[in-house]
């Protein structure tokens, strides 16, 4: 019964929500693409992240689907899976709240990616806007039964990337990408009673930053940031929250 239901929520991702990400796809190569292009990929990356709240995790990107049209728009949809690895933090809470900041977290989490190239011949630069829906596991309040909820977010930004160096002799290369943005956090009042004590608004607002370095398109080292404004979370919620992380191209 519970596998059934697994398959149910996964096959609902797939089909029905709008979705972010935090691995940013780029394209370093300078100018843009005439044609239009579309791929499709299966178990592409594996990662592994830290972060300031003593979490450790391990996501696996399952699915992307990715379309780039001739004048360089670009749409993206990821299904990722993060599992807890370790657990530094003792407050409970703070564990589920890592996986509603993390832009890759929970056990199932949908993406769509759109990026708008700012420039008409080159592509280094771009507005990213990106929704998601995330199925979070975690361990409720003590008064409380029900041990997952649904969370949705969304990201808008300014991406800008950079091919730092390149050796054709050795097929190597070492590119760089930013990605500041604002963000939006939602989930129903009861998920935010249950789990963090009503102390995250069902609506909040925040801001965050991404840079990463891609060497040879198969090793990615990223640094991201985030905060809910205090606003909208009180207590440890408001917190700025950093994460480091490596992904492996397999």
């Amino acid at each position: 019964m519970i596998l059934a239901k697994r398959f149910l929520l996964i096959f609902f991702f797939l089909s029905a929500f709008v979705g972010s990400a935090q691995l940013l796809e780029m394209d370093f190569s300078e100018k843009r693409r005439q044609e239009s292009a579309f791929r499709l990929h299966v178990l592409r990356y594996g990662i592994v992240g830290i972060s300031s709240l003593k979490h450790f995790d391990l996501s696996a990107e399952l699915v992307k689907v990715r379309f780039e049209r001739g004048g360089g728009t670009q749409f993206s949809f990821t299904l990722y899976s993060t599992r807890t690895l370790w657990k530094g933090n003792k407050k409970e809470p703070l564990n589920t709240f890592d996986f509603l900041i993390n832009p890759i977290g929970g056990t199932v989490n949908g993406t769509l990616f759109m990026g708008i190239p700012l420039d008409r011949q080159y592509k280094n630069s771009k507005i990213a806007f990106a929704l998601g829906k995330k199925w979070i596991q975690g361990q409720p309040l003590p008064q409380f039964k029900n041990s997952s909820f649904i969370a949705n977010f969304s990201r808008l930004g300014w991406g800008y990337q950079k091919l730092l160096a390149e050796d054709p002799l050795t097929n190597s290369s070492l590119s760089f990408w930013s990605f500041p943005h604002l963000l939006l956090q939602q989930a129903s009042a009861n998920s935010r009673n249950s789990f963090f004590d009503s102390q995250i608004d069902p609506w909040a607002y925040g801001y965050g930053a991404e840079i990463g370095l891609e060497y040879n398109t198969q090793l990615k080292v990223i640094l991201h940031g985030q905060q809910l404004l205090p606003s909208f979370a009180q207590g440890d919620y408001n917190r700025f929250t950093a994460r480091l992380t490596l992904a492996y191209r397999f």
